[in-house]
């Protein structure tokens, strides 16, 4: 089972139908999403930030009903839900102009999140915005509860340093939560700013150097995603959407998929875990993040059709 902490951000998606320049909400959020990809591949979701009572909130906690995940709290926030304000660049990147002091998913101490942990819980992901450092007080006790439990600890370090307070204590638990984590996702871009005068090797040795016994999970857009585990090295080319429409949410779709096939195998460590298998697992996090561009906005695949994609996937490789 599968507990998610972290930011649910309502986004507010340019139109481009509408002349007038307006703007269509969609439900996001890096974690929320992870939560929604891993449900749809039908793993046990417990999502344990808080949501709005508003309408937001409510619109939340029915997506995740009906993608087959539980919203892990008793109550609803009085807070307002976070909104982003993205744009879509030239290269058909997402920009966001984020909205995040006093809101809901915020809105909780340790003790109530430390509840609110499953008791099946084998795996607790959390990241991007989860990581500000004013917030740090609270997760580094949810961590140091939910591994006392055995629970693992899956990270998507997702920098946002336009959405921090204060980028230098942020980096520095970002490193802090690194060395507690079992599962490290990271972006090339996200390596870039977190290790500013470093190129992408050292880097990722840094990360390797910081958490020796984690897997590392990098992706580099379109020169495709690799795993980095004890011996295992693991590089794949990237897998072409068809169409390609834009890469919202698509990290966190990977993400969600690659925790997937992992819990599907049961959190084996690297000892157990061959390079065949990871190769398998690393193909299907990036299938599925190629489905989720062909389609506007996060839509992670389901079971159904990830099974389907990769029959087909398969069978073109032969």
């Amino acid at each position: 089972m599968l507990a998610v902490i972290g930011e649910n951000v309502v986004d507010l998606l340019p139109d481009a139908t509408d002349p007038n320049g307006m703007y269509r909400a969609c439900l996001g959020g890096s974690p929320f999403n992870v939560a929604i990809g891993a449900a749809r591949q039908q793993i046990q979701v417990s999502y344990i930030s808080p949501l709005s009572q508003d309408n937001f909130g409510r619109q939340f906690a029915d997506y995740l009903n009906q993608n087959g995940a539980n919203y892990g709290l008793d109550s609803f926030s009085l807070c307002p839900s976070s909104l982003a304000l993205v744009s879509i660049n030239q290269q058909l990147q997402p920009q966001y102009s984020l909205y995040r002091s006093g809101i809901a998913d915020r809105d909780i101490c340790a003790d109530r999140q430390i509840a609110a942990l499953p008791p099946a819980c084998q795996l607790l992901h959390l990241g991007s915005l989860a990581l500000e450092s004013e917030d740090a007080p609270r997760i580094r006790q949810v961590v140091a509860a939910a591994k006392a439990r055995g629970i693992q600890i899956a990270l998507d370090i997702n920098v946002r340093l336009n959405a921090v307070s204060d980028p230098a204590a942020y980096r520095s638990f970002v490193l802090e939560m690194i060395q507690q984590s079992d599962f490290i996702k990271a972006s090339d871009e996200d390596l870039q700013l977190l290790f500013a005068a470093m190129a992408l090797p050292d880097a990722i040795a840094a990360i390797r150097q910081a958490a020796p016994a984690a897997m590392l999970a990098l992706t580099e857009g379109d020169k495709g995603a690799a795993i980095f585990w004890q011996h295992h090295q693991i590089r794949l080319p990237v897998i072409a959407a068809v169409p390609f429409v834009d890469t919202v949410g698509a990290g966190d779709t990977f993400w969600a998929n690659l925790l997937a096939a992992l819990l599907k195998l049961g959190l084996p460590d690297a000892s157990r875990c061959s390079a065949l298998l990871l190769e398998q697992c690393l193909t299907r996090a990036m299938l599925a993040a190629s489905l989720n561009i062909a389609c506007k906005g996060c839509n992670p695949p389901t079971l159904a059709q990830l099974d389907h994609a990769m029959a087909n996937y398969q069978q073109s490789q032969v």
